[in-house]
């Protein structure tokens, strides 16, 4: 017994280091495991993914007809993802193009809102002289359009 109160007394902050060192590791553990193993049973995490309302692609379609300056677009709904895709002509600038594929979020009620990813593409005829973005709007978002970044292309001739 005088044993162990000899390396308790020389040793004490050692032992209430590794105290320490040992809870935080636990925490930690827990934590990842948390994060890494979510309790989701399928891959859309309990979303509930209906068939969407049958026009819904054709209103998309005929919405973004209006606007003069878009040449084609193709909407295609897979799980709980709506892909929209629309080429303009070459002499859109592309703030304009941006603000044209926002028209749509209305088309969509609330509840659609909640259970579909929207991943929008927008383009120009000739890519060489124009843009290709893409954008997104996720239903844990902020409720708006996040486009990615666009990389002026130069000519160092």
């Amino acid at each position: 017994m005088n044993k162990l109160k000899k390396i308790w007394q020389e040793n004490k902050v050692l032992f209430v280091l590794g105290l320490i060192l040992i809870v935080c590791l636990i925490i930690i553990g827990i934590i990842a495991i948390k994060s890494f193993y979510s309790s989701c049973d399928d891959a859309y995490c309990n979303r509930r993914v209906e068939e969407l309302r049958e026009n819904l692609p054709s209103e998309i379609k005929n919405k973004l007809k209006e606007n003069k300056d878009i040449i084609s677009s193709s909407v295609t709904v897979k799980n709980a993802i709506v892909y929209i895709s629309a080429t303009f002509n070459d002499a859109t600038k592309l703030d304009n193009a941006k603000k044209a594929m926002e028209v749509i979020i209305p088309l969509f009620s609330e509840e659609e809102l909640l259970i579909y990813d929207l991943d929008l593409t927008i383009k120009t005829e000739d890519i060489n002289k124009g843009f290709i973005l893409k954008g997104a709007r996720n239903t844990n978002g902020n409720g708006t359009i996040i486009w990615s970044n666009k990389t002026e292309s130069s000519e160092k001739e």
